[in-house]
């Protein structure tokens, strides 16, 4: 097994990163092979373990910075005001459905089969990692719209619970049927906003 200096293992940890996001995205995850990666990158398909213990592990941290960089971009958007009205808290869940219609790479986690492959094979601490991004960029957001007076005041990890569970609905067209999804998610849309947004927020200095 060949040695790297550390900048060696720098520089081939973010090309298997750029490699893998980018053949994850083209082949899917299972059809994506470590020979596939490791030929791209140009290290040996042995070397890929002083890195990763998995193909799944490796897709498990570019999802993460794919997601990471989505909710920035959907938080500088939606939530850069002081005032959040009810309206633009729909159009931040419906942005947030059409992202995980559009992204190639998100997409990936429509493939039931692939994504159990993920959480079967995962490290326990990278499991947990993924249940806690989300509350750990969305909390601080919640309790300051609460404070602000326009989000309701409910436990924020709950809330986020919520928010997380209606997105997750993007993956679930088939089972709840086509021909309804749009007209369903978009009733889910209009209850959640009127249960979590109070319509006359008002501010506080």
């Amino acid at each position: 097994m060949p040695k790297f200096t550390e900048k060696e293992k720098e520089t081939i940890r973010n090309k298997l990163l750029d490699e893998g996001r980018r053949l994850f995205a083209v082949l899917g995850l299972k059809k994506t092979s470590i020979e596939d990666v490791t030929k791209a990158v140009g290290i040996a398909q042995g070397s890929f373990y002083l890195f990763y213990s998995s193909k799944e592990e490796l897709y498990c941290e570019i999802l993460q910075q794919e997601e990471r960089v989505i909710r920035s971009q959907l938080i500088e958007h939606f939530f850069a005001q002081d005032h959040i009205t009810r309206e633009m808290f729909k159009q931040f869940l419906r942005r947030s459905f059409a992202v995980m219609e559009e992204n190639p790479f998100i997409r990936q986690m429509y493939d039931e089969d692939a994504m159990e492959s993920v959480f079967r094979k995962l490290p326990e601490d990278k499991l947990q990692e993924l249940f806690t991004d989300d509350s750990a960029f969305f909390v601080p957001l919640i309790v300051r719209g609460q404070q602000q007076g326009w989000m309701a005041a409910r436990n924020p990890e709950t809330i986020v619970s919520l928010i997380r569970s209606i997105v997750l609905l993007a993956m679930q067209k088939r089972q709840i049927g086509e021909e309804r999804y749009e007209e369903t998610i978009e009733l889910l849309i209009e209850l959640v906003a009127s249960g979590l947004v109070k319509e006359e927020a008002k501010r506080h200095d």
